[in-house]
């Protein structure tokens, strides 16, 4: 999909409750700059427009609409339908606020490769991450039905809406083994070696 005129959305989530981080997890910071800066930079080059799945204004200095679940407590299935009703867009990319690793090249290779509703990179352990991915807009009736019915397990919307799949193979210039790492407690961030 590579049409210039198609409208890109990002969408970075940080919503979730950090329980183990202790305190709000997109505002940690990691290397002198908040995790959620790092989810934000890999997008902007990329995107016509940014929101955030939120529903916390210590996110308002980023100067960028902050979108609250339309249903709380139902995960990146509901912050992201949410997001997909707020505002439209030809193609979302989606980004979790704890992955500081994730290069906007990334994001490239899949909308060069986004085919139908959905393309989702896999880790090198073979784990899909679908809060990396890139969703097509025909991919936000499978959200909004999955939120409706409170079908809240990412691995089966992706079955549902027939995902493909991406692993990044290490000729890649920008392949890093880590590339998918985040963060859940402050623990993670001082360990990280990355």
């Amino acid at each position: 999909m590579q049409n210039k005129d198609i409208k890109i959305v990002g969408i970075v989530l940080s919503g979730g409750k950090s329980r183990r981080m202790g305190q709000e997890k997109g505002l940690v910071k990691y290397k002198g700059k908040a995790l959620i800066e790092y989810a934000i930079d890999s997008l902007r080059p990329l995107c016509h427009d940014l929101v955030i799945s939120t529903a916390n204004d210590a996110y308002s200095y980023l100067d960028l609409p902050m979108i609250a679940d339309e249903i709380p407590d139902c995960g990146p299935i509901g912050g992201i339908s949410t997001c997909m009703k707020a505002i439209e867009a030809d193609v979302y990319l989606v980004i979790s606020c704890d992955t500081p690793h994730i290069p906007t090249e990334l994001f490239t290779d899949l909308l060069n490769q986004l085919k139908g509703n959905a393309i989702v990179p896999i880790d090198e352990s073979g784990r899909k991450q679908p809060l990396a991915a890139a969703y097509a807009s025909s991919a936000s009736d499978f959200f909004h039905k999955a939120l409706e019915s409170r079908s809240l397990k990412m691995m089966h919307l992706l079955s549902s809406m027939g995902a493909l799949y991406f692993k990044p193979s290490s000729d890649l210039d920008y392949y890093a083994s880590k590339i998918f790492s985040n963060y859940n407690s402050m623990g993670d961030i001082s360990d990280s070696k990355v």
